[in-house]
């Protein structure tokens, strides 16, 4: 077991902020013209919103991290088990806010390219990341990790 921190396959802010920018080229040369316009009470509110969710559990993440003094940075080791704050309820509130950010994106800039760009955030993050980084915290840190798991969603 890599007690350096764990093999993960991608640094996740580069994937939140690639996906969007992927979408947004994809918009520019593809528009699928799904969602209503830009501004869109119908879609702005909910983007805001979304947005707003997805900062908070970032910027609580983060917090609960440094509070625990380890490692914000998965490609670091874990210096600390952390179940305080936001990963009381979620083991991911830093990944499952850049996932709900692609959709309050979507939402707020009418990128209907973003919407499947949130899945595929998704999908890099669990198999790139989140699945690695379980295998690493239950080898690191044995049954308090193992418990856990059944103890606290992963996602939602």
């Amino acid at each position: 077991m890599q007690k350096n921190g764990p093999d993960i396959a991608v640094f996740p802010p580069a994937v939140s902020v690639a996906v969007p920018l992927a979408a947004l080229a994809l918009e520019w040369l593809l528009p699928l013209r799904v969602l209503p316009a830009a501004g869109t009470p119908a879609i702005l509110w909910p983007g805001v919103c979304l947005s707003l969710a997805a900062g908070a559990l970032a910027v609580s993440g983060t917090r609960a991290f440094k509070r625990a003094g380890t490692n914000v940075d998965p490609r670091q080791p874990a210096l600390q088990f952390v179940q305080s704050g936001p990963y009381r309820f979620t083991r991911n509130p830093m990944y499952l806010g850049m996932v709900i950010l692609q959709l309050g994106l979507a939402l707020l800039f009418s990128l209907d390219w973003a919407l499947a760009g949130a899945v595929v955030v998704w999908t890099v993050l669990h198999w790139g990341v989140v699945l690695r980084e379980e295998r690493y915290l239950v080898g690191l840190f044995g049954e308090a990790y193992t418990s856990h798991l059944s103890q606290t969603r992963r996602w939602l």
